[in-house]
């Protein structure tokens, strides 16, 4: 059954004079808020609760508009509902700075149903689409600031420094015309930088789109971070207890030899310990970008390869990895739940955390003294069902998990037009099974039929094989490839064993090493580099210095992972309209994946129609491209993300 695609197309497709800026359509916006703590103003959650709330909004088009509300809990809702209102009975878009924040608020306020109906735009989205690096990701680095003052300060410096003297706490008359005037300024500011942005990728209409679409999907990130996530936490509790009888059991085993908690915490201890007491090789040295300090590298692939060497080590990353997983997927959880007072975490997905367009997801709000553990770092969660089952979906829905099949490596086929590769992306075939046959030296078909028999031989071949397709189609050596196997797949394997896999994979699929050339000449050749959907990172530098292994590896990665990204990107934007009219929610993405929250009584539907409508996604439409394979999506049903199973 072909499902029919929604109308969200409407301000993303079509001639590039659809897409030409209009001052007449476009209105700024912008929200000041407040709590009865301080913090709480930025934690929409908490208007329920009746403990923060917005202190005033602004609106601009050519003229300024605002409106201040006087503070405290008397917020005139109406007022908003008829800004929402007339900007989808003229076809407004919606513009602004760093908008998840904003329709966050608008939801709490009971306004979800006109959220969902309004075209937005973001102007640190534009921002990012024109000048992210490889090397910068917000959540590490310092080196570029999205923040809307710090673009004010470069691009409009005659009006840096607008914020200064303003109390966004304050109920005082006078402070709260000040914290107005504010508001509208933010508003103006960020409706002119947007315009800036906006025409310069006009230039490129593709990457113009690519633009447009990631703002399509803000409405259902904000709704996510809002409604937040639902622990299990005695299941939680449960893990805890669990990964610390397994840290204190290996610590005490270690004891003997001079390990304790303090010293395998401190990197610099613990390179004491391995290469000056233990003697051990250095295996990697890291240079700090500020100070130039060279220190003993001690990350996981060291101590992976160190325990091969020495069995103390393998007792090192049992304990350390025990103690750290503890402290992110059982700790940062229970903490959250208990700090937020809904009885929910709340990872808050950042749309500008990576260069390749993937969400993360922050998991503290504050900083030092004033940090407050709202959430965990969910992109980074465990595989495992042991770490997934403490997350289940609110009362009434069912978890839904949509992952887009083969993901990288179906995008790697289409980049390297290798024959082999596309023809196995056809339906009924199994590339994993046909890598792990070329592997194992066995018949393909008779693999492929044993793994369906559920036959433990075959099914460990097929894993060798799945391993070499998604580690190595990324140019890695075999010696990273053999760490690569161990640290995420569990998957051991000898130096010797790791140079036959991969090059039985460069036999196999003999067009990929052309692709690595040719993709690392034209990006050297342009000093970018373009997903299939026209999402561009810059690579420029030294290519024959420190950076420039990490050049090539971008030129390389970033179109497979990137358009990865974009596809799941176009896939929201696609079920946005949909899900509002089953009453189904956007949970969260990670990896290939993206969850949803679906009322019980709409499963069965939604296991039908949604593998249909990403099947089907617009591809042409969006992004001027058409894959010449298939792109499905496989669908699994759980109660908690620990039992999701396929369907």
């Amino acid at each position: 059954m072909r499902i029919h695609r929604t109308r969200c197309w409407a301000s993303v497709s079509g001639g590039s004079n659809k897409m030409r800026w209009d001052d007449a359509k476009m209105v700024g916006f912008d929200v000041e808020t407040s709590g009865t703590l301080r913090e709480y103003a930025l934690q929409p959650w908490r208007v329920a609760q009746g403990h923060a709330w917005l202190t005033c909004f602004a609106t601009a088009q050519k003229v300024e508009k605002a409106i201040v509300f006087g503070g405290g809990l008397g917020v005139d809702v109406p007022a908003l509902r008829t800004f929402l209102e007339t900007c989808i009975a003229n076809q407004w878009r919606v513009v602004g700075w760093n908008l998840v924040f904003d329709i966050q608020w608008l939801i709490a306020y009971g306004l979800g149903d006109l959220v969902f109906q309004i075209k937005w735009l973001d102007g640190m989205l534009l921002w990012k689409h024109l000048t992210v690096e490889p090397e910068y990701e917000l959540a590490k680095h310092k080196k570029k600031s999205y923040g809307l003052k710090a673009c004010v300060a470069e691009v409009l410096p005659q009006f840096a420094g607008y914020e200064d003297d303003i109390d966004f706490h304050s109920t005082d008359p006078a402070e709260l015309q000040k914290l107005n005037t504010y508001c509208r300024r933010d508003t103006v500011f960020a409706l002119r930088l947007t315009k800036h942005w906006y025409q310069q990728l006009e230039a490129n209409p593709t990457q113009l789109r690519a633009a447009l679409i990631e703002a399509e999907c803000l409405p259902l990130v904000a709704q996510a971070n809002l409604e937040g996530m639902v622990v299990d936490v005695l299941a939680a509790r449960e893990l805890q207890q669990y990964l610390l009888d397994i840290a204190s059991r290996t610590l005490a085993a270690l004891e003997s030899h001079g390990v304790t908690e303090t010293i395998v915490r401190s990197p610099t201890k613990l390179a004491t310990l391995l290469f000056d007491e233990w003697e051990l090789p250095v295996l990697k040295e890291n240079t700090g970008k500020k100070t130039k300090k060279v220190t003993r590298s001690t990350d996981k692939e060291v101590l992976h390869e160190l325990s091969f060497v020495d069995d103390r080590v393998a007792g090192l990353r049992l304990y350390r990895g025990a103690l750290n997983n503890e402290t992110k997927f059982a700790k940062a959880p229970l903490a959250s739940v208990a700090y937020n007072g809904d009885e929910r975490s709340h990872p808050a997905a950042i749309v500008f955390g990576t260069y390749t367009g993937r969400l993360t997801y922050s998991s503290k709000q504050g900083k030092n003294k004033d940090e407050r553990q709202t959430g965990f770092a969910l992109h980074q969660e465990k595989r495992g069902k042991e770490f997934r089952s403490i997350i289940l979906p609110p009362d009434g829905y069912t978890l839904m998990e949509f992952d887009a099949s083969g993901q990288e490596f179906r995008w790697m086929a289409i980049a390297a037009q290798d024959p082999t590769m596309l023809e196995l992306c056809e339906p009924g075939e199994d590339p994993h099974s046909y890598m792990g046959a070329r592997i194992a030296h066995v018949d393909y078909r008779a693999l492929m039929a044993d793994v369906h028999a559920g036959v433990p031989l075959a099914k460990e071949q097929r894993q060798s094989g799945k391993v070499g397709n998604l580690s190595l189609q990324f140019r890695i050596s075999a010696k990273r490839f053999r760490v690569t196997a161990r640290v995420q797949y569990n998957m051991n394997m000898e130096l010797p064993e790791a140079m036959r896999i991969r090059a039985t994979y460069l036999q196999t699929y003999r067009r990929v090493p052309r692709y690595w050339d040719e993709q690392i000449a034209l990006t050297r050749r342009r000093g970018w580099v373009e997903t299939f959907a026209g999402r561009r990172v810059q690579v420029v530098g030294n290519w024959s210095g420190d950076r420039g292994w990490s050049m090539e590896s971008t030129s390389i990665n970033y179109r497979i992972q990137g358009t990865g990204a974009d596809q799941k990107y176009l896939a929201l934007a696609v079920l946005r309209p949909y899900l509002v009219k089953i009453g189904a929610r956007f949970a969260w993405d990670l990896h290939d994946g993206i969850y949803l929250y679906v009322p019980h009584h709409q499963v069965e539907r939604a296991k039908h129609e949604i593998p249909q409508l990403l099947l089907n996604l617009p591809y042409r439409k969006a992004w001027g491209f058409q894959p010449p394979i298939p792109l499905p999506w496989d669908c699994k049903v759980g109660h908690s993300w620990g039992t999701l199973r396929e369907e």
